[in-house]
């Protein structure tokens, strides 16, 4: 047999270095929907909840206190609340009072940048009541969401006399979030580990994932729909009535002495004007 050489050509070692490419765009978005998941997940209520009343009792004791600090003219109050919740958050450990507060205290610094100009107006009580008022009810909603699972929110909503469509609406979408949410990412982690070189396309690479997301979502609604209509799901959400135990009498004592104190406040300042 003939001894046949190998063309030089094949002998040489290719180096190929394709040129850099800025990822900004797949790392902002990965970014940005794990946060988003983060968030969506719950850890289990009875590890974390400082709170031990029932959720229909937190929910109303919450937007009682909104609705109160919204309304109140007098400052007494704001403070005094306010200290009640500061107590409240300090029973809470380090990492969990940090994520209870991220949220109020970017709102506490929008409104200060928005009502800074109202400082040259004169208008310094304008400047304090509006941020404190608008850190304490986010704070409250905060705590409320962070201490209370998706799922309990919905009994909660039914005990209130929420409609069942409603009801249906923010059960699935609380819970897509968090599937597509997925699915999204580990498609932009696969487009990342994909990607050779200098993408000029990155518009064409977002509609791809959009759809990808879309295509999942529609196989997921017909999975969904197959899911209830075997399990003969109608559509109605049955009101679950717990038993009052009675750490939820101290909920409703909270209740009405948040609004007995708001009252006498607001008998006070009438008479004192």
């Amino acid at each position: 047999m003939k001894d046949v050489q190998v063309p030089q050509w094949l002998l040489q070692e290719e180096l190929i270095t394709p040129p850099k490419d800025r990822d900004a765009f797949i790392r902002k978005s990965a970014a940005a929907l794990t946060y988003v998941l983060t968030k969506a997940r719950r850890i289990d209520e009875r590890q974390r909840s400082r709170i031990a009343f029932s959720t229909q009792i937190k929910l109303a004791l919450t937007l009682l206190f909104v609705l109160l600090v919204a309304a109140s003219r007098n400052f007494a109050f704001v403070e005094i609340v306010g200290v009640a919740l500061l107590v409240l958050l300090a029973t809470y450990e380090q990492e969990k009072l940090a994520r209870v507060l991220i949220l109020p205290i970017q709102a506490l610094i929008i409104s200060l940048i928005i009502l800074a100009p109202s400082l040259l107006l004169g208008q310094t009580r304008a400047f304090v009541v509006v941020p404190c008022k608008t850190f304490l009810t986010t704070t409250a909603i905060s705590l409320l969401a962070y201490s209370t699972s998706w799922n309990r929110f919905t009994c909660a909503f039914k005990s209130f006399g929420a409609p069942d469509a409603v009801l249906f609406i923010f059960d699935l979408t609380l819970k897509y979030v968090v599937v597509l949410g997925e699915i999204c990412l580990e498609t932009l982690e696969a487009v990342r580990l994909r990607s050779v070189g200098r993408n000029r396309r990155k518009a064409q690479t977002l509609g791809g994932i959009v759809g990808v997301a879309f295509l999942r979502a529609q196989k997921s609604a017909q999975e969904q729909f197959d899911a209830m209509t075997c399990r003969c799901f109608s559509g109605k959400y049955r009101r679950f009535k717990a038993p009052m135990r009675k750490i939820d009498l101290l909920g409703v004592a909270l209740c009405l002495g948040l609004l007995s104190l708001f009252i006498y406040l607001e008998i006070a300042i009438r008479c004192s004007n």
